[in-house]
């Protein structure tokens, strides 16, 4: 079932003519903070402590790459302890060139250059363009905004108890997402 909703995610895949990517990765915690000490679902399938911007918590990471129109392009999920640059280069592999834009996380001269010259992207974040920040910052607001649809339409409880079952949920919801973007369903 994994590859058949893997091949429908590319399929559903929207070419667009500018080829402006955003890229950005959203905590999947398993619990609740209160049971961090105590907790052990998933910690075999590689649920990890990873610290986000609202504080620390104990699961997986959500990295998504959709385009400007809104599609999800790819998305991979890793424990919760690695680094938002770790899984650039998958993510990225899925389009043919443009431009992404990506928060702080992801600036360094090493995924500048991967992404440059393994998949002709040029990455821009906040800091490489100081005076147009209201700019990037406005169309970047567009990735937050799907992850809060995505929170609040699929992704508010886990209920899987792998690491296949949580990965196929998630990838159910992100169809879900695009065909619902794309007008062919409604709920």
């Amino acid at each position: 079932m994994s590859d058949i909703v893997g091949k429908l995610l590319i399929t559903l895949r929207q070419n667009d003519e500018i080829k402006l990517y955003l890229i950005d990765s959203k905590p999947i915690p398993v619990s609740k903070p209160i049971r961090h000490g105590r907790v052990r679902l998933l910690r075999e399938d590689g649920a990890y402590f990873g610290k986000s911007s609202t504080g620390w918590f104990f699961g997986f990471k959500l990295h998504v790459l959709r385009n400007i129109n809104g599609a999800i392009v790819d998305a991979v999920l890793t424990p919760g302890n690695w680094h938002d640059r770790d899984p650039v280069l998958a993510l990225t592999t899925a389009t043919d060139g443009g431009i992404v834009l990506a928060d702080l996380a992801y600036r360094g001269p090493e995924t500048i250059n991967i992404l440059a010259e393994e998949v002709d992207l040029l990455l821009i974040t906040r800091a490489d363009a100081p005076a147009k920040r209201e700019l990037i910052s406005s169309v970047r607001q567009n990735i937050e905004t799907l992850f809060s649809q995505l929170w609040h339409l699929f992704i508010d409880r886990i209920f899987s108890r792998s690491w296949l079952g949580l990965w196929n949920t998630i990838k159910l919801k992100l169809l879900a997402y695009n065909l619902r973007l794309a007008g062919i369903v409604s709920f």
